[in-house]
């Protein structure tokens, strides 16, 4: 386990910074949670519930040490100050300035432990106009201009089922802000401070239409990789479930083409597949020809990039994901739920 000995406090609510320390548990770490019953974690009290406590709670906390202590009050500091003694990674979630109100600010606690690893996860960072402002998944979205990119055939921005600040820009930078600052520490022999703001890290999301917008080209007029291309696309099937053809490269749509027996389908051109260019409708009567899973079960012999648009529940029974032991069974008050796993492996002597 590559974390195995590392010892992190996770003083982080709601999603971003739980889900974030949850995989670094499931790298070996020994995470130990803290909240004060003044500000419990807010995902406790969702639902659905196992006595009392959110399923989506267990499922980000479920493999850490719990530990409710006023930190406020003296004896309850003093319990804290002996856990940042022997701990490597402390990660807070707070606005700017509030741990430094717990006198638990990185200057104090560096000189409890002068090795720490202090990462701080918010909305907008420590420094700059919104430091101080809240925000949430759709906001963070809102300002880096993902949002805009994703609208309904009438130009409406459509809230995505899932979120891509929080997760994206939040718990997998502070896994990266974790590691490099271990490395940090282990190779400059000091304490580290990293400042992770989710706002900076999802305009990482939008990198190919920033990347676009430096050669003066609008995203918006030519979305390539969510709408333009047929060969890049989704269809309907004849049970009313729904595929992804993924054929970008024409490698790929030239395989698809032998799969669906239409040889004059084939081009050495991509802009011979731009939506209006290739009439849509071709494949939109195609694939109603059969269901989802008969499609699927045609392209195995066939190098397509074909998937099925899988439901939630149909994620946990698909061979790839039991295969690669992405999620675990545990048992929570006689209730078996799944929770995520280890999002890697490790293979030793290769």
């Amino acid at each position: 386990m590559p974390l195995q000995g590392i010892k992190v406090l996770d003083f982080s609510r709601l999603l971003p910074g739980p889900l974030g320390t949850h995989m670094l548990s499931q790298m070996g770490a020994e995470v130990i949670k803290i909240e004060s019953p003044k500000r419990m974690d807010y995902s406790r009290f969702y639902q659905p519930q196992i006595n009392g406590v959110s399923t989506l709670f267990h499922t980000l906390n479920h493999f850490k040490k719990q530990i409710v202590v006023d930190y406020e009050t003296a004896e309850g500091y003093r319990q804290i100050v002996e856990q940042i003694r022997t701990a490597d990674v402390l990660v807070e979630q707070f606005r700017p300035g509030a741990m430094e109100g717990f006198n638990l600010s990185f200057e104090t606690v560096k000189k409890i432990n002068p090795d720490i690893v202090y990462v701080s996860v918010t909305g907008y960072g420590q420094t700059g106009d919104k430091k101080g402002a809240a925000g949430h998944d759709l906001n963070y979205m809102a300002e880096t201009g993902l949002l805009s990119m994703n609208r309904d055939e009438n130009g409406k921005p459509v809230i995505p089922g899932f979120q891509v600040a929080d997760i994206a820009g939040g718990s997998f930078m502070l896994v990266a802000a974790c590691t490099t600052g271990l490395l940090a520490q282990r190779m400059q022999q000091k304490a580290q401070y990293i400042d992770v703001s989710l706002f900076d890290a999802t305009l990482a999301v939008g990198a190919i239409a920033q990347g676009m917008l430096q050669g003066n080209e609008d995203y918006a007029q030519t979305p390539f990789l969510s709408g333009l291309m047929v060969n890049y696309n989704v269809y309907e099937c004849a049970d009313r479930k729904w595929i992804a053809l993924g054929a970008l490269e024409l490698k790929f749509w030239n395989s698809f083409c032998d799969m669906v027996v239409q040889p004059s389908w084939k081009t050495d051109k991509n802009t011979d597949l731009i939506a209006g260019v290739f009439d849509k409708r071709k494949l939109e009567e195609l694939f109603k020809t059969k269901t989802r899973d008969e499609w699927i079960n045609k392209s195995v012999d066939f190098d397509v990039c074909l998937s099925p648009i899988l439901d939630t529940a149909e994620v946990y029974d698909q061979k790839q994901t039991k295969d690669r032991a992405i999620f675990q069974d545990v048992e929570i008050d006689e209730k078996i739920i799944k929770i995520y796993n280890k999002p890697y492996k490790t293979y030793s002597g290769l």
